[in-house]
């Protein structure tokens, strides 16, 4: 059994696949989500959206902090930045996140915007 997966912006469409599962870091702890879940509307945190396609291929994408909508067929996301990562191992993307989160934490509110811009250079060469 599948269920779509549908990750948007507020500005535009992003990102549309046929899905058999995906795990993401919601605001109270991780979310596994296959077809049929029952309806649930949560936060979600920065972090590593895995999901597996119809097809049983593994796919990586790393989400700013966003909402999530689950229904049984349908599950919608709703963020601010998205980065498809392929070829690219999860624990590595998971230090640089880390990193750069802990660098967050600890720096005042005016550095945090350079930051996420550090976060998403970082990441996009790996894409």
């Amino acid at each position: 059994m599948i269920c779509h997966l549908n990750i948007v912006s507020p500005k535009n469409f992003i990102y549309f696949k046929s899905i058999k599962k995906i795990r993401v870091s919601g605001s109270k702890g991780e979310l596994g989500i296959y077809p049929g879940h029952l309806q649930l509307l949560s936060f979600i945190k920065s972090g590593i959206l895995y999901c597996l396609d119809k097809n049983n291929k593994k796919n990586y994408i790393y989400l700013s902090e966003g909402i999530i909508e689950i229904q049984p067929m349908t599950i919608n996301i709703l963020t601010d930045i998205f980065l498809k990562i392929e070829n690219l191992n999860e624990q590595f993307i998971t230090q640089i996140i880390n990193d750069i989160t802990e660098e967050i934490k600890k720096s005042f509110i005016t550095e945090k915007e350079k930051l996420l811009k550090k976060l998403s250079y970082e990441l996009k060469k790996y894409i």
